[in-house]
């Protein structure tokens, strides 16, 4: 029997980039296989791998000509973005059966809790026999019916069930499990762990701890939380209760709120951009992909960020800055001006520009209640606001149909924001 805590779930599509593409040819399942974007546009980067290319130990994120040094016989295939579209939702289809409470993470991940839905599936109340059945259906049924491997973590948060899941391997399972809340036997399973596998440590906050000789999960644990704070404030706090095992967030948004925290877009340039005009027309084409898809959620932003990739001494440098909207708005034009202002203030050109991103932060549902002011176009704004909303529902029936003409200034940048969907993380892992 299972104790009172929860029952999280949380599955990852193996290599999903590349498995959905081999699907196609099944003729290089055993030939190392990257799936790489266009070198002539500079996006020649590793997205994801089979488990032959895997063998031979190819970063993700490193260029292509980087991977094939390491394998001298990659074959390397073209991102198809419409199958993955259309892989993420059948499996989000297929993981949604077990429960209502579900929440994606990623185009490839997905949480459900099914503490209240896995005794349909066998055994009683707070049986293990019902999530033995739900594991057994993903573990087998899912490769059969989609040609696609789960790596499967189950635990009472979402926090351990992502770490399982992380650490099982490929098409694995891993339970990491207790029995009441004074059971500590999951310890001998977490504790071990690399630091970094705990989830939000990336690889900076890594780095300091490793300063510390903060080496394992258990390692942050013995540390406690008041050193963590100091270090690093309430983020320390939050690594400190999810390595401890005491997060309960919830899987869904229960506040009311969006269930995601940022939107946003940013692409490397087939060119370096140096001049302003350049800058002027990237802005707006990646404005347009994020506020298209904040209005579509029904969101505002009360904060944009603005992140570039530059070169300097011949090594990538990457700065973000941040600030908040006079208004809040999900409109092109005054989302962009925004985002460009800040860029002139705070990187004022200094380097020429490799790659650039705008998010809209601290989303909140979109009421149309705003306050005016004398330097606000009230009149000018509303007829921006049906102007856009013209543009969208367009837009929904002839993709691409209706553009901004700032948009088509510089054709190598055109199409470079186009992003039709937004995955995110649900509300309860930030």
């Amino acid at each position: 029997m299972l104790g009172q805590d929860r029952i999280i779930c949380h599955c990852d599509v193996n290599g999903h980039f590349a498995y959905s593409s081999l699907i196609y040819y099944p003729e290089l399942l055993d030939v190392p296989v990257v799936i790489g974007g266009s070198e002539e546009a500079r996006h020649g980067i590793v997205l994801s791998k089979n488990q032959a290319a895997k063998r031979y130990k190819i970063p993700t994120g490193t260029t292509l000509h980087q991977a094939r040094q390491l394998c001298p016989d990659l074959k390397s295939l073209p991102p198809v973005y419409s199958l993955y579209e259309r892989t993420s939702q059948d499996f989000y289809a297929f993981m949604q059966q077990f429960s209502p409470l579900s929440a994606p993470f990623g185009c490839d991940g997905m949480s459900i809790d099914i503490t209240s839905t896995a005794h349909l599936y066998g055994g009683g109340e707070r049986s293990i026999e019902g999530v033995e059945a739900i594991v057994r259906q993903l573990h087998e049924i899912y490769p059969k019916q989609y040609g696609l491997n789960l790596s499967i973590g189950i635990s009472w948060n979402f926090t351990f069930a992502k770490l399982a899941c992380d650490t099982a391997g490929a098409n694995g399972i891993k339970w990491i499990m207790r029995e009441s809340p004074e059971d500590t036997s999951w310890q001998e399973q977490v504790f071990p762990l690399p630091v970094g596998e705990l989830l939000y440590i990336g690889g900076k906050t890594q780095n300091k701890l490793w300063r510390k000789s903060i080496d394992t999960i258990g390692d942050l644990v013995r540390i406690g939380p008041e050193y963590l704070h100091d270090w690093f404030g309430k983020v320390g706090l939050g690594h400190y209760i999810r390595a401890t095992g005491n997060d309960n967030s919830p899987i869904v948004a229960e506040d009311g709120g969006p269930p995601m925290r940022t939107i946003g877009n940013g692409s490397t340039t087939p060119c370096d951009l140096i001049s302003e005009h350049e800058i002027h027309c990237m802005a707006h084409v990646l404005a347009s992909s994020v506020c298209r898809r904040m209005r579509a959620h029904k969101v505002v932003p009360h904060t944009v960020g603005v992140f570039v990739s530059y070169t300097k001494d011949g090594d990538m440098r990457y700065e973000s800055f941040q600030c908040p909207m006079p208004v809040p708005s999900n409109i092109d034009s005054e989302f962009a001006d925004v985002a460009l202002r800040l860029l002139h203030k705070r990187f004022n050109l200094r380097h020429p520009i490799r790659k650039l991103g705008l998010c809209g932060k601290d989303l909140s549902f979109n009421t149309s209640v705003y306050q005016l002011s004398f330097e606000l176009d009230a009149m000018r704004r509303e007829k921006l606001m049906d102007i856009a909303a013209c543009t969208d529902e367009l837009n929904g029936r002839w993709r691409h149909a209706m553009r901004r003409c700032v948009e088509l200034a510089d054709p190598r940048l055109t199409m470079l924001g186009s992003k039709s969907s937004q995955q995110f993380a649900p509300a309860g892992w930030y």
